[in-house]
């Protein structure tokens, strides 16, 4: 499962499921550069990783999207 980083406050990233489940994740528990909009996908080991392609994926496809609105 993925889950975006909305927001982080006081080292504690407040992370919203792809089932839109909330979660918080300590920012020590994330392995690479991360920051507001990240994807991250759950280790075997507790720990969290960020998936820049699947990142880049979605930003695409939110992008695409918000244009065709104003295409119509």
């Amino acid at each position: 499962m993925y889950y975006s980083i909305d927001r982080i406050e006081n080292n504690i990233a407040v992370c919203i499921g792809d089932d839109e489940d909330i979660i918080l994740v300590s920012t020590d528990k994330i392995i690479g550069d991360f920051s507001e909009g990240s994807i991250l996908v759950e280790t075997e080991n507790g720990y969290f990783r960020t998936d820049e392609e699947e990142e880049m994926s979605r930003r695409i496809s939110n992008f695409e999207l918000a244009e065709n609105l104003f295409d119509e």
